[in-house]
C-alpha cells in the first residue's frame, strides 16, 4: 500500500473505532438519536476499510448486510433484522469456505452442543420467535464454525458474533443481567472487526500497532 493509501486506512480505522465508542457511551447513557446514528455508521466505515484493503466483495456485502441488521435492530423490527443478518452469515460462509486451511469435526462438535445447550435453555422463552430464531442460529453457528476453521483472528470474530448474539437471543427468552447490552455490542463491533482483519490481513492494522 501507498503511504497515502495508508493513512486514509489509518483514518477509517480510527473513525471505525471512534464510532464505536461513541455508540458505547450513547447506549449507557440512553441517547437514542446519537445511539441511532452510530450504529448505523459504525459498520459502513469498517466496509471502507476494507475496500481500502482491497478486501472481497463478499466480505464488503457481508458488512453491509449487518449495516442494515443494525438499523433494523434499532428499529425494534427484529425478524427483518435476523433476514438481514442471515444474508451476511452467508457471505462470511462463502469467503471463509473458500480460504479454509483446515478442518477438525471437533469444532463443530463442540459449538453444535453448546448452542443445543442454549437453544435448550431459551426454547420455553421465545414464543413466537422460536422458529425464526432457530434458523438464525443455525446460520450463525455455521459462521462460527467456518471462521474458527479459516483460523486466527477470523475465528475469534465468529466467536464474539456468536457471543453477542446469544446476549441477544437471552432478551427475548427473558433472560437479562446487568450490562448485557454493553457487553453484546462491544463483542460484536469487536468481532466484526476481528472477522474484517483475519480476511484481509490487516495490513494498516499492523502498521498502526507499529508506530
Amino acid at each position: 500500500m501507498t503511504v497515502t493509501s495508508l493513512l486514509r486506512a489509518r483514518r477509517q480505522l480510527y473513525s471505525y473505532w471512534a464510532i464505536a465508542a461513541i455508540h458505547l457511551v450513547a447506549v449507557a447513557f440512553d441517547l437514542k438519536a446519537i445511539r441511532l446514528l452510530s450504529k448505523v455508521t459504525l459498520m459502513p466505515s469498517l466496509a471502507s476499510w476494507v475496500r481500502e484493503q482491497q478486501g472481497s466483495p463478499l466480505l464488503i456485502a457481508a458488512i453491509l448486510a449487518s449495516a442494515v441488521g443494525d438499523l433494523l435492530m434499532e428499529l425494534d423490527w427484529l425478524v427483518p433484522a435476523m433476514a438481514a443478518f442471515a444474508v451476511a452469515h452467508a457471505c462470511y460462509i462463502a469467503v471463509f469456505s473458500r480460504g479454509t486451511r483446515r478442518r477438525s469435526w471437533i469444532v463443530p462438535t463442540v459449538y453444535c452442543l453448546l448452542g443445543l445447550s442454549v437453544m435448550v435453555a431459551f426454547w420455553p422463552g421465545l414464543g413466537l420467535y422460536r422458529a425464526p430464531v432457530a434458523a438464525y442460529a443455525t446460520m450463525l453457528m455455521a459462521t462460527a464454525v467456518t471462521s474458527l476453521w479459516y483460523g486466527g483472528r477470523a475465528g475469534v470474530g465468529g466467536a464474539l458474533f456468536l457471543a453477542s448474539d446469544t446476549m441477544i437471543c437471552a432478551k427475548l427468552a427473558g433472560y437479562d443481567f446487568p450490562l448485557r447490552t454493553l457487553l453484546l455490542k462491544t463483542a460484536y463491533g469487536a468481532g466484526q472487526y476481528q472477522i474484517a482483519v483475519g480476511l484481509t490481513g490487516g495490513a494498516s492494522a499492523r502498521t498502526l500497532s507499529q508506530r
